[in-house]
């Protein structure tokens, strides 16, 4: 009978025997399991060296038993409904290709599922082609930025980094403290502040960020500063600034696209008597928010802020005077 090659299996079939007093020997195991006796004798090794596996050689019985009988094999309990679901949103991850982390994941994954038994296997490949999921493309982030950046997030070490903003063609360089990473509409970014002004938060595109340096100088992250306060008040990519109320009118013929989804956490709905529908919520990054009204075209109104209202008027008399 055929049995499963992978270690995973191999290790919890020779715990099973070991325990039920089988004394289980290299050349009988790898007879029953159809590999080599040096893989059997690696997968010893890796229990006794790198999972502190009390294993004994009995010369008497000849084969493994433990010496200490409390000791247990640390296990991984996976259905097929479990992985399944791993697999779905690790599709649903490729949006961020292009990042250090997606590369990772159909491995991760392929190994999640090489744990199950065959009667509970899945095929990755099958997942991977019947399930799909678009989204704005995300710029591409360097390995080695990314590495620096999240060594420097989690051992709070301050990065010399080499920044290109948006309106620039040149990097700038700068030292730059991280206290968080976050992905906003499919872009990843930082959060952190200068040595000179730790809690003056500024916000960076990682993929504008062109070089990065771990340095010595250690920080404490600012005791005000919270990351779920500061993104709760994004709206698509940008988090910086005070949040202010935006009021929007959809039209009727739009009221149910427009009222079917949830475009901010903290948004309130409200149908007039005409069918009409008022959005509100609480958002900074007013240029973000432009954009994304201008997308409606004639079917949405901005009551509010002013500020908000003129540049909205502002762009479309442009595309106006452009359109001719």
């Amino acid at each position: 009978m055929k049995r499963s090659r992978t270690q995973f299996a191999r290790l919890m079939a020779l715990d099973r025997s070991i325990r039920e007093g089988r004394y289980p020997n290299c050349l009988a195991f790898s007879r029953e399991y159809e590999v080599s006796q040096k893989t059997v004798q690696r997968d010893i090794d890796f229990m006794r060296d790198m999972l502190g596996a009390p294993l004994v050689y009995d010369r008497v019985r000849k084969g493994f038993r433990y010496e200490d009988g409390n000791w247990f094999l640390p296990a991984l309990s996976l259905s097929e409904g479990d992985v399944f679901a791993v697999l779905v949103a690790a599709r649903a991850l490729e949006q961020y290709r292009g990042t250090p982390v997606a590369g990772r994941l159909e491995r991760v994954f392929a190994k999640l599922a090489a744990l199950l038994p065959e009667t509970l296997s899945i095929r990755p490949e099958l997942m991977y082609s019947q399930f799909s999921f678009s989204s704005p493309p995300a710029r591409p982030v360097s390995e080695s930025v990314w590495v620096e950046v999240v060594r420097g997030l989690t051992t709070k070490k301050s990065v010399r980094i080499g920044y290109r903003s948006f309106d620039s063609r040149k990097a700038t360089p700068r030292v730059l403290r991280p206290y968080h990473i976050a992905n906003l509409s499919g872009d990843w970014y930082v959060f952190g502040g200068y040595p000179e002004t730790p809690a003056d938060i500024r916000q960076f595109a990682m993929a504008r960020i062109q070089e990065a340096e771990l340095t010595g100088d250690g920080f404490d992250v600012p005791a005000g500063f919270d990351p779920k306060t500061l993104l709760a008040g994004a709206f698509s990519r940008f988090a910086g600034g005070k949040p202010v109320v935006i009021r929007l009118l959809f039209d009727s013929e739009i009221a149910d696209w427009a009222g079917e989804r949830e475009w901010h956490p903290g948004q309130t709905l409200k149908k007039r008597r005409n069918g009409d529908i008022e959005l509100a919520f609480r958002a900074a990054g007013l240029y973000e928010v432009s954009r994304w009204v201008l997308g409606w075209g004639r079917y949405a109104r901005v009551l509010a802020p002013s500020e908000l209202k003129t540049m909205v008027a502002d762009e479309i008399r442009a595309m106006a005077e452009r359109a001719g």
